[in-house]
């Protein structure tokens, strides 16, 4: 925008230098030829009066002596001819009066008119001046003195001004453009340059970033109340996720604390109830889950420091056995891949993670789905892959964030939450999460959280 303004900006200010400069040279070289025009004409004025009485009395020789003479002094050749255009005296031999130039001079002087404007002395045009002045005797026209003027010297001297115009208009188109030009562009463009910071700040999740519309004009200040009022609403959409999420999870401590009290008492009555305990403390971990991703809680350090590593490999065979059969029930196919034992932090919450990685392949992937543990430098790598139709490069910038859905699945059961909390488990433990397509089609999703240097294998 900068640029286009600059390109725009630039050639309007060369063009007004231009026609503020184009007058300025044409005085230049104008004055120059107009005043070599007048100090010849004093000159040829005086040839003219010495050649009154020669040309009256036909006695030349004094007046050919003269012109070679003021020809040796100025370089500037002269000759006198008589009322019907013949040379009578002359200071080189071979002068053509019928010459353009000349001939138009002798045509206006010998019927005793005044002499035509000289032409401009520029550099790039060439050719003598001719200064022609009539031999007058009591009224009577009796011929002519007409002196050759050289130009190359005044020609010379106008280009030098030039050039030293020139100079001073390049001088000049710059200082317009760095003291004036540049300056305003600045102005012009500040509002959009808050605009596009405040867009930034905004990508970067600061939603309550506004802009000031104070002494804008109109347009911008249109602009400006336009961005403001859709980061304002962006804010509130967020608040209202997070007024949401902090309300069910908060919502449902209490039936899920009742419910446990329950369940405890028929535990010791029935073995299936004791697996509907741990899946009460599931929904329990999952609503604490869903309270720190509101941003409703700060949680500290889930371990004390002295647990032992958690072998990620082990903790996922272990999950493992009963998705095997949740998917063989389901006519799904579930390969369990590489296992390479790496330890990871103790408080990860691999059940859930995998709960949630396993549930979205079966729902919206397509068999088979294999699952592997490795280690990458400083990660231990745990990858879910599935052979679905996958995800466009925009949606996979998109993979985690809280409420979205793509397109092709919006229609599909869901809640935007899963992908998003598993970003959170892993981020607690300084992970992160990592969804690419692989060779041959469907999607990954990779947890790569760090690996605690001193496990023991």
């Amino acid at each position: 925008m900068r640029r286009r303004l600059l390109q725009s900006l630039v050639p309007m200010v060369v063009a007004l230098a231009i026609v503020a400069v184009v007058p300025l040279a044409n005085f230049i070289a104008t004055g120059a030829s107009r005043t070599l025009f007048l100090s010849r004409s004093n000159d040829a004025d005086w040839f003219a009066a010495m050649a009154e009485s020669p040309l009256q009395t036909g006695d030349i020789a004094n007046l050919r002596e003269m012109a070679v003479r003021y020809q040796e002094l100025y370089n500037t050749p002269v000759f006198v001819v008589d009322v019907d255009s013949r040379v009578v005296a002359t200071s080189v031999s071979g002068v053509n009066v019928k010459e353009a130039d000349i001939d138009r001079a002798l045509h206006s002087t010998l019927a005793g008119r005044l002499p035509d404007e000289p032409p401009a002395l520029w550099p790039w045009r060439s050719g003598e001046m001719i200064v022609s002045r009539p031999v007058v005797n009591n009224g009577s026209v009796l011929g002519a003195a007409v002196l050759r003027v050289p130009t190359e010297n005044g020609r010379d001297e106008v280009q030098n001004k030039l050039l030293l115009l020139l100079g001073g208009l390049l001088i000049s188109i710059g200082a317009i453009i760095i003291g004036i030009v540049r300056p305003i562009t600045r102005w012009v463009l500040r509002p959009l340059k808050d605009l596009d910071n405040a867009t930034h700040q905004i990508t970067r999740g600061a939603l309550d970033t506004r802009v000031s519309t104070d002494g804008r004009a109109p347009e911008l200040r249109r602009l400006g109340d336009s961005f403001n009022s859709m980061a304002l609403s962006l804010h509130q959409a967020r608040q209202r996720e997070r007024e949401f999420v902090a309300d069910a999870s908060h919502q449902l401590r209490t039936p899920l604390t009742s419910a446990r009290i329950h369940i405890e008492g028929l535990s010791r009555l029935s073995p299936t109830a004791r697996f509907a305990l741990s899946d009460i403390d599931r929904l329990g971990r999952i609503v604490q889950r869903l309270s720190r991703l509101a941003g409703s809680d700060r949680p500290g350090a889930d371990a004390d420091g002295n647990e032992a590593p958690l072998d990620l490999a082990q903790a996922v065979k272990e999950r493992l056995v009963g998705w095997k059969a949740v998917y063989s029930a389901d006519d799904l196919e579930l390969i369990i891949g590489e296992m390479v034992p790496g330890g990871v932090a103790p408080e990860l919450e691999v059940d859930d993670i995998l709960d949630v990685l396993l549930d979205n392949a079966s729902k919206y992937g397509a068999p088979p789905v294999e699952v592997s543990v490795t280690r990458d430098g400083t990660e231990v790598v745990m990858s879910v892959r599935d052979h679905g139709l996958g995800l466009g490069s925009r949606d996979l910038k998109k993979v985690g964030e809280r409420f979205w859905r793509s397109a092709h699945h919006r229609e599909m059961p869901g809640t935007g939450l899963g992908l998003a909390i598993v970003r959170s488990e892993a981020a607690r433990v300084g992970g992160r999460v990592v969804a690419r397509p692989p060779i041959g089609g469907g999607l990954v999703i990779e947890v790569r959280v760090p690996l605690i240097d001193d496990y023991d294998a």
